[in-house]
């Protein structure tokens, strides 16, 4: 992830560009895509399965009015006064008795009788009625079937069990109507029993045609593609249009009312189970997946590939603005890679008031002004080179002017004039010093010999003598300290303090602590009144102060302010410089800076 990160950055902003547009508009059609699929799919097997328990509802209701049929005809032999009494004689008789078969048969039809009121309104339809006294009735032949032989079903016993107000939903077992086999090999029973009323064993079967139950079934299923079955409740499939299928177990959970996805024969079906009512009989429908749903995810998916097809135009039209707006931004940076390679007369072609046209226009300003400055700056060289060497010619004239002084003061150190001879070689010391500045630092001692130099012409010059005092104390003679920054204060006090008087100045050092020394510079002269001091102060302690004054400008031009600015300069927040002053007591300076 990283390294892709780091790629991408290589990029330029047109390529950056154009990924973000690809990845802005494909990302959200490729989500809205599966999105779509997901949220598609889900609606779709909802409405697959709403449909599905529709028709199966439809059907319950068909049904239920052939259960309605048998229920109404069982319950009528069950709970009908006349017909119970008359099954009460019925089952009172002995087959052994004489006369008995007049009286079974005069009850066979006063039994049939009562039973065709019901039976003639109903679709075909099979009652057997079985008495504990090897006694029956039916409403067949009995050259179609022995009713006796429903004793060895295997569903009798669970019969024999039940209670009298139970229903017992045999459901479909082959025909035992020898006529009937053929056309329909299927019969749909139900069973009660009959005790309670009888006093004695009795039971009734009710059985109807399975084929009408699958009539019922096939006019749904030609109406779509379903397959529709009924079942109980462990799947045991009871009637379908595939007569094959009848009587086999189907291997889903059909007892399930969600709907489920199920495979049969390699193909995906939805599978909807709905309960029959007042039974434990359940109608199942099989929908196959992908004739409804995928067909209509193909619609949904052929929209979405119709969609991404426009956006793939868009897309290219998008591209094509993104790099028509970006052209002006890659010319800038053909001229930047020009101009990395010394390239400075290249300017970037920009038309028009946008932002990357005013970025051109500041960028090939830009190049205007340094190519300006790089010419000035090529003058300034010039004039250096060209005043380095006007200097060097100029310093004949001082090396000249040295040893014409030196010659002088040793003539007239021979003519016997002393004085003079050390006044023009102090004269000769200060110029050379002041002339010489390749060393910006210098011993303290060498310092002080300078002041002491510039002392003596100073007392030549004026009429009173001035002292000079120096007490330097143990390690600080040799402290490298800035060339003539005592200059500018010894000649403040000579004139400014003495007014052409006599006095005494005092230079004095000292190591106040571990790598910092004081150096304090003292006078006796006139002084200086608080007013005056605290304006002097802040002119020193200015930073914008600049000295115009003639009378504020040192033997070399440097004033107090400029000394105090530049021992700032050199050694920044360690140094500091504090002024002490009264009318008529002197003035003392001092000094703190590290060694």
């Amino acid at each position: 992830m990283r390294q892709l990160i780091l790629k991408l950055n290589q990029l330029t902003l047109r390529s950056r560009l154009i990924i973000a547009v690809i990845v802005c508009i494909l990302l959200p059609w490729i989500s809205t895509y599966f999105v779509s699929n997901y949220f598609t799919k889900d609606v779709l097997e909802e409405r697959a399965t709403r449909q599905a328990y529709e028709s199966l509802s439809m059907i319950e209701v068909n049904l239920r009015s052939i259960l309605d049929d048998v229920m109404y005809a069982s319950n009528y032999i069950q709970f009908d006064t006349k017909f119970n009494q008359i099954m009460k004689q019925h089952q009172a008789i002995d087959p052994e008795a004489p006369q008995a078969s007049q009286k079974i048969a005069l009850n066979y039809i006063e039994l049939s009788n009562q039973i065709s009121s019901i039976t003639d309104l109903l679709a075909p339809t099979y009652f057997t009625i079985l008495f504990s006294n090897d006694l029956f009735y039916m409403n067949y032949s009995l050259s179609e079937f022995n009713p006796l032989e429903l004793y060895q079903e295997p569903w009798f016993s669970e019969l024999q069990n039940s209670n009298y107000y139970d229903t017992l939903w045999i459901g479909a077992h082959p025909n035992y109507i020898s006529s009937d086999k053929e056309s329909d090999p299927y019969l749909i029973s139900v069973g009660k029993n009959l005790q309670q009323a009888t006093q004695y064993d009795a039971f009734l079967i009710v059985s109807v045609q399975e084929k009408q139950i699958r009539s019922l079934l096939d006019n749904f299923q030609q109406d779509s593609n379903s397959e529709y079955f009924l079942t109980n409740q462990k799947g045991i499939i009871y009637s379908s249009v595939d007569e094959s299928l009848i009587s086999q177990n189907m291997p889903y959970d059909v007892h399930n009312n969600d709907y489920q996805i199920v495979e049969k024969k390699g193909k995906e079906y939805f599978l909807v189970s709905h309960p029959v009512s007042y039974s434990n009989w359940r109608l199942v429908s099989l929908v196959p997946y992908q004739e409804t749903i995928g067909n209509i995810n193909g619609i949904t998916r052929t929209t979405i590939l119709i969609q991404g097809a426009l956006l793939v135009l868009f897309l290219i039209g998008l591209i094509v603005l993104v790099r028509e707006l970006t052209k002006p931004l890659s010319e800038l940076n053909a001229v930047t890679k020009s101009v990395e390679q010394g390239n400075l007369q290249r300017r970037a072609k920009t038309y028009g008031n946008n932002d990357i046209a005013k970025l051109g226009h500041s960028f090939n300003h830009m190049l205007d002004t340094l190519e300006e400055m790089i010419l000035e700056i090529k003058e300034q060289e010039e004039d250096k080179r060209t005043a380095e060497l006007e200097m060097l010619q100029a310093q004949i004239n001082p090396h000249f002017l040295f040893n014409v002084l030196n010659a002088i003061r040793l003539q007239i150190k021979m003519n016997g004039d002393k004085e003079s001879a050390q006044l023009i070689h102090a004269l000769s010391s200060l110029l050379r010093m002041t002339i010489n500045r390749n060393n910006a630092f210098i011993p303290l001692i060498e310092e002080v010999e300078i002041i002491e130099n510039y002392m003596q012409l100073m007392n030549f010059r004026h009429q009173h003598e001035i002292e000079l005092i120096i007490n330097l104390k143990k390690g600080t003679k040799n402290v490298e300290v800035p060339r003539f920054f005592l200059q500018p204060l010894i000649e403040n006090a000579v004139i400014y303090g003495y007014n052409n008087s006599q006095g005494t100045i005092v230079i004095s050092s000292r190591i106040i602590e571990e790598g910092k020394m004081e150096l304090q510079v003292s006078d006796d002269g006139e002084g200086i009144d608080d007013q005056v001091l605290q304006q002097l102060k802040n002119n020193i302690y200015n930073e914008k102060q600049k000295s115009t004054s003639q009378d504020s400008q040192s033997f070399n031009g440097i004033g107090i302010h400029n000394v105090y600015q530049r021992m700032k300069l050199i050694y920044g927040d360690t140094f500091d410089m504090e002024i002490y002053s009264s009318k008529g007591m002197g003035t003392n300076y001092r000094f703190y800076f590290p060694i």
